[in-house]
């Protein structure tokens, strides 16, 4: 059994005549406009834009041309990417506010699947960081506890999703920015095989980390958004050797009796509280899969990946102009400081580590366990007012997404609600690359088992009216 997509749903309801895309896009739009202050999920939100593609999308049902599960299903878009017609600022105030000429290839994707636009949200400046504030379009907050921080990067996709505006959150992800918000804000977050759905404009500089993945809150609905963005496209060439995710990804066959790799030593990363629910989770999943310990490198992991990716940002930081430098946040330039003092040697160690790990981790994803399982986060959602070294020193905090951008497979992390507890914990699971049938086949088994213990006061749902 799998829990429904809200997008699927949403499509038979327009069908059946019983709301249309029109009256869904009138109510998310008034739900941010009651929400999104508490929040700030979102840095712009285009009424006109969102109900013409509405009009549209109604039209088309009117004469049972449907384009698909996506038509007329209103979703958010993160600010690093491009949207035609808006401008993209990536938080940054040294960016143009000019409109962007053309769709990034993955929101061509959708806009060409029906999907409604209802903006776009937050990032910090360049999505560099596991917290979502910047000095344009300053802190997103937690819809669960707005004491605390969202996450991030992609906090604002994560929180708008949280809140029921918007089905999907798109999102990026280049060491944990789609499943470091959607675990802190109790949601879904799937970042696909690298190269599944290709990068435009293609990020050369950052290490082959970047992902782009959607926020849901169903691993149904993030199944679907992914493979209608999937597919090969000629301007990134490491899309070339994937092929697209099927449509039905989330309805693949439950595997006979899952086998779980559990990193050893993973328990000494964990905050008290998280580390209940982690043990709560894992005597529930041992019911019905069998876990073993596997050796896997997670703390070299996550600082190969803060080395590569502090590279990525400090080109990104190097590209933008001396007049305007002065702009950038000093945290990013006290990031990005010790990675520019590396050697040419430096970077071959780094290099050549990653892909013996990566083949490490591929063989026993292959040979030993078909999935790893682990908790998204190791700490509940830090607090607003943390000290600013805890935000500049976000991979400290962030011991266990890196690992999937380092070895390009799958990774879903889904919540978990352990009896008793305030917030629900994230649980990541991976799988080896091109394994994507299996992540999600895993995911949603633990989405079931979960959703048994689910508050019933957590379920938010998309606002229709």
């Amino acid at each position: 059994m799998s829990i429904d997509g809200e997008a699927i749903r949403l499509h038979e309801r327009y069908k059946r005549g019983e709301v249309s895309p029109v009256e869904v896009a009138r109510a998310q739009l008034g739900a941010i406009g009651r929400l999104n202050p508490g929040v700030n999920a979102f840095v712009l939100v285009d009424d006109c834009v969102a109900l013409e593609m509405a009009r549209a999308s109604e039209a088309r049902y009117r004469r049972s041309e449907a384009l698909g599960p996506l038509d007329g299903v209103p979703i958010t878009i993160k600010d690093t990417l491009n949207v035609a017609g808006w401008p993209t600022r990536r938080g940054s105030r040294t960016t143009s506010d000019a409109p962007a000429p053309r769709d990034a290839v993955s929101v061509a994707r959708l806009r060409t699947s029906g999907a409604v636009f209802l903006g776009k949200t937050t990032t910090p400046e360049f999505a560099w960081k596991g917290l979502t504030e910047s000095p344009l379009h300053g802190v997103t907050l937690n819809p669960l506890d707005p004491t605390r921080h969202a996450g991030g990067s992609s906090g604002g996709a994560a929180a708008a999703t949280a809140l029921g505006l918007g089905v999907v959150g798109i999102g990026t992800d280049a060491a944990g920015s789609v499943r470091i918000p959607a675990a802190f804000c109790g949601v879904v977050g799937y970042k696909p095989t690298f190269g599944t759905i290709p990068l435009d404009p293609y990020p050369a500089a950052f290490w082959q980390l970047p992902h782009i993945g959607p926020i849901t809150r169903t691993v149904a609905d993030a199944a679907l958004a992914a493979s209608v963005m999937s597919g090969a496209f000629g301007s990134d060439w490491t899309s070339l050797a994937r092929t697209s995710l099927d449509n039905r990804l989330s309805k693949q066959p439950r595997l006979p009796k899952l086998r779980i790799g559990v990193p050893a030593g993973l328990a000494n990363h964990l905050d008290p509280v998280v580390k209940r629910a982690w043990e709560d989770a894992l005597s529930v999943i041992a019911e019905d899969s069998s876990i073993a310990t596997v050796e896997v490198p997670i703390d070299e992991s996550r600082d190969i990946v803060g080395a590569l990716y502090g590279l990525g940002c400090a080109y990104a930081a190097s590209q933008v102009s001396e007049e305007k430098r002065a702009d950038l946040h000093d945290a990013l330039l006290e990031f990005i400081e010790p990675v520019q003092r590396l050697t040419a040697e430096d970077l071959l160690r780094l290099q050549r580590r990653r892909e013996e790990i990566a083949s490490q981790l591929s063989a026993i994803l292959i040979d030993d366990v078909d999935v790893l399982l682990t908790p998204t986060m190791p700490c509940l959602p830090l607090r607003a007012d943390a000290p600013a070294a805890a935000a500049a020193d976000w991979f400290e905090w962030c011991p266990f997404t890196p690992l999937f951008n380092l070895s390009h497979g799958p990774a879903v992390s889904v919540p978990w609600h352990s009896e008793g507890g305030i917030f629900p914990i994230g649980l990541q699971v991976g799988a080896a690359p091109g394994r994507d049938g299996v992540a999600i086949a895993a995911a949603t088994m633990i989405e079931t088992l979960g959703d048994r213990r689910r508050p019933a006061r957590s379920r938010a749902s998309i606002h229709v009216g």
